[in-house]
């Protein structure tokens, strides 16, 4: 129906002449065409694609344009160009990654010879090994860009970022986001070239790279500010690569049914880092706004958190009252030799917490969610087929608390919830259909991070008070795991950027090493602060033993952003703590200085 009136609005703006040419075509060209929009269309007969502009505009009336979005004037190719380019092995540690072949953009990046650290606006350069040459040996300049993150893929360098310039149109300075994918040839680390680059007219909100394509995913408000009419308007998607302009179609845009408050454009790209001469590939859909994501070899999964009010009933059917319904949309995208196509959608009741609530398995998406209502939270977890339909699922556990942390690890789940106690439950997955707690422990404290140490042991680390905790919980007897050991902070107060970044969490079960950076305060009639990175052997027999901190900041009156340890990486011999402004060397066996590299 949709289909049919679009095509007869556009014929009535023909003319009689160009009317009776479109007449005069063939019958079976018609059939083809309708036959091959059809062939578009995902199996999934919860998505749909717009057919027109006026369709888009429809769609979204009624919701109200998103408070305030980045401002945009008249597009026209020109603001969408990229920019021209200007001017043995190894024993090391790399990112922290939640799915093996899978790998996530990070602050700090090594090859096993050399890191490279996005600090400020700057890229740097480090040669890192061997310690004695260690230097800065060249800088990347990002005028006027802020949250970047980077990859390292051989002898290419992808720096993503968020950014913006400011312009003056009719004496109003307007600020225009240039979020962008720039990859560099590093093939002489000194003097990185530039090779490609990718311009998204919107915000960067998450990236993965799998083999040579980086997958990154776009959110764009579809209102923006219109300085010429001084209004808003709606404007669709676009991109430049190298200096081709795409533009988002009506057509190519999908949607599904739903209850948003606002609406963003999702547009997933991948980019090939190696091959230049292959142009990117996207998806686009209307949806919600989403800031997690889970990424399988083959998969991509974008999770929209929503929630609305609904009638209930109240005692009696003429009596009835709102209440508020929170699920989460989950859309499927397949990601096959650097193509992207969204196949699939889903929902589950509650919210996500972050990417480790969610994972696939044996051809299934499983999902722990904490749903708030009324009479208060309840945590639950559903197995999904690939259709993104729900086909088993374990509700009402923990009433009245919240998820703090979960990793799945192949057919298990290991879950932590809190309110006053931590407990850490055991979840069989085995069976897709029902799954079932195994046992579970009750616990002083949280853990917001778990990490395996072998098949059998799992480390927490959370807090107990105001202080750091690390747990190892042994599962072995999965109807009783046990905490059979624990390391707690003594400050008057302790706090880790791993609570909530893993990729700050150093771990490596051959070297028995556990690394995380820590602020810490201590009290002695004035507050004192300091920043360092707590260095630990850990075993499943022995538990944790702290070896020794590096310290960066001691026990000054202010705490310093840039002196606050945000990364840990060894290689070989040496341990590198990174800061905002400087790269500190140190012996790994003996913790001391070895030498310190300044960035800024």
């Amino acid at each position: 129906m949709a289909t049919t009136l679009y095509l007869v609005n556009v014929m009535r703006q023909l003319s009689p002449y160009k009317k009776a040419i479109i007449v005069a075509v063939p019958l079976v060209l018609i059939i083809f065409v309708v036959a091959a929009y059809a062939m578009s269309q995902p199996p999934d007969p919860n998505l749909k694609r717009f057919t027109s502009m006026d369709e888009i505009e429809a769609y979204l009336k009624g919701a109200a344009p998103s408070w305030w979005p980045v401002f945009y004037f008249s597009r026209d190719a020109n603001s969408l160009q990229a920019t021209t380019a200007e001017g043995g092995l190894k024993d090391y540690s790399t990112t922290n990654i939640q799915v093996a072949g899978v790998d996530e953009a990070d602050i700090v990046k090594s090859d096993g010879e050399y890191l490279y650290v996005a600090s400020g606006d700057t890229v740097y350069i480090v040669k890192a090994y061997p310690p004695g040459e260690a230097r800065v040996v060249s800088k990347i300049a990002l005028n006027n860009s802020y949250s970047q993150e980077i990859y390292i893929n051989g002898d290419r360098l992808v720096i993503i970022g968020n950014g913006y310039s400011v312009v003056t149109f009719k004496a109003y300075p307007v600020s225009v986001a240039n979020s962008f994918v720039r990859v560099y040839d590093i093939t002489d680390r000194s003097s990185p070239e530039l090779a490609r680059e990718l311009v998204v007219n919107g915000t960067i909100s998450g990236s993965r790279m799998i083999g040579e394509y980086v997958y990154i995913v776009s959110q764009e408000y579809p209102y923006v500010y219109d300085f010429d009419s001084q209004d808003y308007r709606i404007e669709l998607p676009a991109y430049a690569c190298d200096g081709s302009t795409k533009e988002t179609k009506p057509e190519e845009i999908y949607y599904i049914e739903s209850q948003e408050s606002h609406y963003l454009f999702m547009t997933v790209i991948s980019l090939n880092v190696i091959d230049d001469s292959i142009p990117p590939s996207d998806e686009t859909f209307l949806a919600g706004a989403s800031s997690t994501m889970y990424v399988s070899p083959e998969n991509m999964y974008l999770v929209a958190h929503r929630s609305y009010p609904v009638r209930i009933m109240i005692i009696a059917p003429s009596s009835s009252a709102e209440d508020w319904k929170e699920e989460t949309l989950i859309y499927r995208l397949s990601l096959k030799d650097g193509k992207v196509a969204l196949e699939a959608s889903g929902s589950v009741p509650g919210g996500i917490l972050n990417q480790y609530s969610m994972d696939e398995h044996n051809g299934h998406f499983r999902v722990a969610t904490t749903e708030w209502t009324s009479n208060g939270s309840k945590n639950a977890i559903y197995v999904m087929n690939m259709k993104m339909e729900i086909v088993g699922s374990l509700e009402g556990i923990a009433p009245g608390e919240r998820i703090y942390s979960a990793r799945f690890m192949g057919d298990r789940c290991y879950l932590v919830t809190f309110r006053q106690v931590d407990p850490f439950f055991v979840i069989d997955l085995s069976d897709p259909s029902s799954p079932s707690v195994l046992g579970y422990l009750k616990i002083p404290g949280y853990s917001s991070y778990l990490h395996p140490l072998d098949e059998d042991h799992i480390i927490g680390l959370g807090k107990e008070g105001n202080n750091l905790k690390l747990s190892l919980f042994n599962v072995e007897d999965v109807s009783a795991p046990r905490e059979v050991a624990k390391f707690g902070l003594n400050y008057t107060y302790s706090d880790s950027e791993s609570l909530y970044d893993p990729k700050a969490f150093l771990f490596s079960a051959e070297r028995q090493l556990l690394a995380i950076p820590v602020g810490w305060t201590e009290d002695y009639g004035a507050w004192k602060y300091s920043q360092g990175a707590f260095v630990f052997n850990v075993s499943a027999e022995v538990g944790f033993s702290l070896r020794g901190i590096i310290v960066h900041q001691s026990e000054m009156e202010q705490s310093y952003w840039s002196l606050t340890v945000r990364r840990i990486l060894y290689i070989e011999d040496a341990l590198y703590t990174v800061s905002n402004d400087q790269v500190r060397i140190s012996d790994f066996v003996t913790l001391d200085l070895i030498k310190a590299i300044p960035l800024q």
